[in-house]
């Protein structure tokens, strides 16, 4: 969920309260038909795009009933005007559930009252994504289609002949290429069976279970209370895709605790911050990005999260050693015994971990990831009896399905806005053609061209969502990596990986803000601080581009070998950033530090042994200098 600054849930109330609850239920309940195989059924009913175009509608009224236009709307009550907006965007839902096949028939020939509807889903679309994500995402859909009405005027390889009105709001509402393609499909079926699996994970207390085990095992050690952050994160990242919901079950209490060992707010509220932005690329539960992924690449989702395991625990290996040499350089103590709980009374409810070693097993079995989520939703419904304090009654439950309807209204919102902008960048050759300006600005150079990526996705990422802004940067990024001869996986896992770090990226850094209010820090020195902390994970996915055993490509010893010299390069990169190891170093040896970083993760013997021969020179001369 994003925080109570970035979006203002109304406080609903009379008449509209029936039917709030009704579309918050039925969301929910149109991703469990699919779980329990209705679709098989449905589908002799109805055809993908109507099943699709349904929950856009219903995700359309929901959005414009639950998000105030404005700051100074009422959010005691539903102005008229949105229950206007609302029944429209039921209606445009409605419609293609009504008469896709008709309009599929006609080879999409449409009427004007066609016309009329496409574009109103458009725009409503638009000013659904604005009011449940911010300005950047309507705005950049804004540009983009008036690049598809005029490509004539622009210039060079960008120069196309231009599509009329007539042409793109079809194009856009009724095919499967713009709104209603891979991304809205996944929204409607897997993504929001993940939103409440983890949901369901959330409520049941298995959160509050993981975070008193990182208290217990690492809470001992000095900075403890961050060091706490950064495990619990990545532990409840596995559950949970949503850094927004990261932050609000870990950070409650690790930052209150940071600021009472003596970090200041700004570092609490940043090292929250980092650690549960890199939850969305923590296996086995990455967030809707991945799905599509899969959908996209054709790669199995178990293969992908296979993949992304290495990298993710690299991340987390270089955020643990930025917080441990700021600990050491303040001088921080380990969080007192008398409030640390004891590891096996924690232990004693061992069955809370279950749900994550089941939704592997399902996966691993060949179990498709909408139906394990399913088995394992039920599994913790089950577990959730075993403590009184954690039964999932009928309230629970219903609190449950409203919640997930919820954050699912934000993404299918943005998924929706998303989808038209790569239907615009694919129908007009603007994909190729930027993938072809990226290659010329690179002079062949994989290096560099990875790094006008890197930048690409995160100016594209400033105040998306992650996972519209990994479909549209993917569209862009993968191919011209791609034309470098990067494998399909890692060029995806490339753009992905850099997606998610834009969450960090100031001026919009939407997870640092959510920390920030907790922290009670200002807001933007809190963004600056935690996109500092998160760069010694900025180097991992150069490392598995260059070195593919980093995702599980190749032999054992390989993938050991390329593990071992990529996590020596991220607490390298993390020495760099702070400056200290046991003792203060020197700007030389910082340099030292990132060069021995960067040698590490080339796939040269020459390079790999002088980077790892000075690694550990600068390692062995900082102890000696204690």
């Amino acid at each position: 969920m994003m925080s109570e600054e970035t979006i203002r849930l109304r406080q609903y109330e009379g008449a509209m309260n029936c039917v709030i609850g009704v579309l918050l239920i039925a969301i929910p309940v149109w991703a469990l038909a699919y779980l329990f195989d209705l679709h098989i059924y449905l589908g002799m009913m109805f055809t993908l795009p109507q099943s699709v175009g349904g929950f856009l509608g219903l995700v359309l009224g929901l959005a414009f009933l639950l998000f105030p236009a404005t700051k100074r709307a009422p959010n005691n009550k539903v102005p008229w005007y949105d229950v206007i907006l609302a029944l429209l965007g039921l209606a445009v839902g409605i419609y293609l559930v009504l008469y896709h096949p008709d309009i599929q028939q006609r080879h999409y020939v449409v009427t004007r009252f066609e016309l009329f509807l496409g574009a109103t889903a458009i725009l409503l679309i638009l000013e659904a994504s604005r009011r449940s994500t911010g300005w950047c995402l309507p705005i950049m859909g804004f540009c983009f289609i008036f690049y598809a009405f005029y490509t004539n005027i622009f210039p060079g390889i960008l120069q196309g002949k231009g599509y009329s009105f007539d042409r793109v709001v079809p194009y856009l509402y009724f095919m499967e290429s713009g709104i209603l393609g891979d991304a809205m499909h996944m929204a409607a079926t897997i993504v929001i069976a993940y939103i409440l699996f983890g949901q369901a994970l959330l409520d049941s207390g298995c959160g509050k279970i993981l975070s008193e085990l990182c208290l217990s095992l690492v809470g001992r050690f000095r900075g403890g209370p961050a060091k706490v952050a950064v495990i619990a994160s990545a532990l409840f990242g596995t559950m949970s895709g949503s850094p927004g919901a990261n932050v609000a079950v870990t950070g409650t209490f690790t930052i209150p605790m940071m600021k009472r060992l003596g970090f200041s707010k700004e570092f609490a509220g940043a090292v929250e911050a980092a650690t549960s932005t890199g939850g969305q690329i923590m296996p086995p539960i990455m967030g809707a990005g991945a799905f599509i992924m899969s959908e996209v690449t054709g790669v199995p989702y178990f293969k992908i999260i296979q993949a992304a395991a290495i990298p993710a625990l690299l991340y987390y290996l270089g955020l643990f050693f930025v917080v441990h040499f700021i600990s050491v350089r303040q001088g921080m103590v380990a969080i007192p015994k008398a409030d640390r709980p004891s590891v096996w009374s924690i232990l004693r409810n061992g069955y809370y971990f279950s749900p994550f070693i089941m939704i592997i097993i399902f996966l691993a079995y060949g179990y498709s990831p909408s139906k394990s989520a399913f088995y394992v939703i039920l599994i913790i419904l089950g577990l959730s009896f075993l403590d009184r304090r954690t039964w999932l009654t009928p309230k629970k439950i219903l609190d449950t399905l409203f919640q997930s309807a919820m954050n699912a209204a934000i993404i299918a919102t943005a998924l929706a806005a998303s989808g038209m902008i790569v239907g615009i960048l694919t129908r007009t050759g603007a994909a190729l053609a930027f993938g072809g300006v990226l290659l010329s600005a690179s002079f062949n150079n994989l290096v560099l061209a990875m790094i006008l990526v890197f930048l690409v996705v995160s100016v594209l990422g400033t105040g998306i969502p992650t996972t519209p802004s990994y479909i549209i940067a993917v569209t862009v990024g993968a191919s011209a990596l791609g034309n470098f001869g990067v494998a399909l996986l890692a060029a995806h896992l490339f753009v992905f990986y850099y997606a998610v770090l834009s969450d960090l990226t100031p001026p919009d850094a939407i997870t640092a803000f959510a920390a920030a209010n907790l922290a009670g820090s200002e807001m933007m020195s809190t963004g600056v601080e935690a996109f500092k902390l998160g760069i010694a994970g900025f180097l991992v996915p150069f490392a598995f581009v260059f070195q593919p055993a980093l995702l599980l490509q190749g032999t054992f010893l390989e993938i050991i070998r390329g593990t071992a010299l990529a996590g020596l390069g991220v607490v390298c990169l993390a020495a760099f950033l702070i400056g200290y190891v046991w003792a203060p170093l020197s700007w030389l040896h910082r340099i030292l530090f990132a060069v021995a970083a960067g040698l590490l993760v080339f796939p040269t013997i020459g390079m790999e042994i002088l980077g790892i021969g000075l690694a550990l020179g600068l390692f062995i001369w900082a102890r000696l200098k204690v």
